[in-house]
C-alpha cells in the first residue's frame, strides 16, 4: 500500500595530542534540553558516519557549508512540557522519569499529538546502551486531512572517540548516538469532530495501540519510511555538535536512499554555555584530566578505550563505508611521526592490495582503496603502524 508521507523531520537534535579518556555518558542533567536556550546549526555537506566502536576518529573538517542561517530555540510551554522551533515547525518534548519523548509537533499546515509518544533518548546514556519503543500519533493537515503515523524509534551509544569539526576545532571525550526510526503514514478525509486546535493545548485522549497493531501496520506498508540519525556529544556541551540524517525506503530486503544531509554546531556559538555552570566546569575538568593523562602516557602497546598506543603515540583511525560497493576511505589521526601502510587482504589470505610505506609526520590524514571490481565477500584491512598491524573486516557488496 503506498501513501503520502508529511513527515517533519525531528532534527535537534584541545589539542590533538594525548591519549583518549574514558567516554562520557550522555545524561538529562548535562545534555537534557533547557527553557530560553538558542542553539545555532549549520548545514553542511552529508558524509557518512563511518564505523562503530571504541577511539573513532571523525573528521568532519573539509565539509562546505550549505545553509549557515539555521537555528533551534527552546521554551517552556507547560509544566511538564518543553519545545523546540526549527524550519518554522515546533517540536514538544516531555521528560518522564529517565526518558525523554517528543509528544507531538505543529507547524502552519501539520497538527500531530502523540497518544503513544516517541522515545528519543534514555538517560544515562552509555557506550553500548540502547533504548527503543512503538509511537503513535493522530492529526491533521490544513485541516482537511486526517493524520495516522505509527512506528518505531531506536537509541544506540554506538561509538566513542574524537572529532574534527568543519571550523576546525578538534575535540575529544565525544559519544555518537545514533537513532533509527520507522514511520509509517495513513492518510484519510478528516471528521469535522477531530480537528486539533493546538497541540500544547490539546486534552484528547486517543486510543493506545498496541505494539502488534502497529507491527501490523508497519508490515502491511510498502513505502514505509527509515530515519537513520546520527548525533555526536562531546562532553562538556549539553547540545550535539554534529549531526547526519538519511531517509529511505524500507523493506526486509533493501533500502532505498531518498536524501541525505549534515548539521554542525559551531562550539564558539554556544552562547548557553555562559549560564551553564555543569558543562563549562566539566570542560575544565576532563582539561585537566587530560594534560595528566598526556604527562602519564607509557609505551603499554595496548588499546586505551579503543585508541591504539604505538611507540608512545595514539594512532585513531576510521572507515567508511561498510559493507562497500566501490571506493572504500579510511582517515586516521597520528599524534607523533610514524611510519604506516596498509593492505587489504581476501577472507583467504590472499592480498589484493597494498600500499606503500610512507613516513608521516604527526596529523591527520585520509587514503581511499577502489573496490568497484573485487568480487562480493569479505576482505581484511590491515594497517601497519611503525611495523605492528591493526585489522578490520570489510564487506563488499
Amino acid at each position: 500500500m503506498k501513501h503520502h508521507f508529511f513527515l517533519f523531520l525531528f532534527l535537534p537534535l584541545w589539542g590533538m595530542s594525548g591519549l583518549l579518556s574514558a567516554q562520557e555518558p550522555v545524561r538529562s542533567d548535562f545534555n537534557m534540553f533547557r527553557a530560553n536556550d538558542t542553539i545555532v546549526k549549520q548545514q553542511v555537506e552529508y558524509k557518512d558516519p563511518g564505523k562503530q566502536g571504541t577511539g573513532i576518529l571523525w573528521d568532519f573538517g573539509k565539509l562546505k557549508t550549505v545553509d549557515s542561517k539555521y537555528t533551534v530555540v527552546y521554551e517552556q510551554t507547560g509544566d511538564s512540557l518543553l519545545s523546540g522551533t526549527e524550519h518554522h515547525t515546533r517540536y514538544y518534548y516531555g521528560l518522564r522519569n529517565d526518558s525523554l519523548f517528543l509528544t507531538g509537533y505543529e507547524n502552519p499546515t501539520t497538527k500531530v499529538v502523540y497518544d503513544s509518544p516517541e522515545l528519543i533518548l534514555r538517560f544515562p546514556l552509555k557506550l553500548g546502551d540502547k533504548a527503543e519503543g512503538y509511537y503513535r500519533g493522530s492529526g491533521s493537515y490544513c485541516d482537511k486531512l486526517d493524520i495516522k503515523a505509527y512506528g518505531t524509534s531506536s537509541s544506540t551509544a554506538d561509538a566513542s572517540g574524537m572529532i574534527i569539526l568543519p571550523g576546525g576545532d578538534t575535540l575529544r571525550h565525544v559519544t555518537r548516538v545514533r537513532t533509527t526510526k520507522l514511520v509509517s503514514e495513513r492518510i484519510a478525509p478528516l471528521l469535522p469532530d477531530t480537528i486539533i486546535t493546538s497541540v500544547s493545548d490539546s486534552t484528547k485522549q486517543l486510543p493506545v495501540f498496541s505494539v502488534d497493531s502497529i507491527n501490523y501496520f508497519l508490515q502491511g506498508d510498502t513505502s514505509v519510511l527509515v530515519v537513520d540519525t546520527y548525533r555526536w556529544y562531546a562532553a562538556g556541551y549539553r547540545y550535539p555538535v554534529f549531526e547526519t540524517v538519511s531517509t529511505g525506503n524500507y523493506s526486509t530486503a533493501a533500502k532505498t536512499e531518498y536524501f541525505t544531509t549534515a548539521f554542525y554546531f559551531p562550539p564558539d556559538k554556544h552562547a548557553y554555555l555562559k549560564t551553564d555552570r555543569k558543562n563549562t566546569s566539566l570542560q575544565a575538568e576532563l582539561l585537566e584530566k587530560d594534560k595528566t593523562e598526556n604527562a602519564n602516557k607509557n609505551d603499554s602497546g595496548n588499546n586505551v578505550d579503543g585508541s591504539v598506543v604505538i611507540d608512545n603515540m595514539e594512532f585513531t583511525y576510521n572507515y567508511y563505508p561498510n559493507p562497500v560497493e566501490s571506493q572504500l576511505n579510511f582517515e586516521y589521526c597520528l599524534s607523533k611521526d610514524a611510519k604506516v601502510s596498509f593492505g587489504l587482504y581476501s577472507i583467504t589470505g590472499l592480498m589484493v592490495y597494498r600500499s606503500p610505506v610512507k613516513s608521516l609526520r604527526a596529523g591527520t590524514y585520509a587514503e581511499t582503496i577502489d573496490m568497484g571490481y573485487y568480487s562480493r565477500g569479505e576482505y581484511i584491512l590491515t594497517i601497519m603502524v611503525n611495523n605492528k598491524p591493526s585489522s578490520e573486516k570489510i564487506i563488499k557488496k
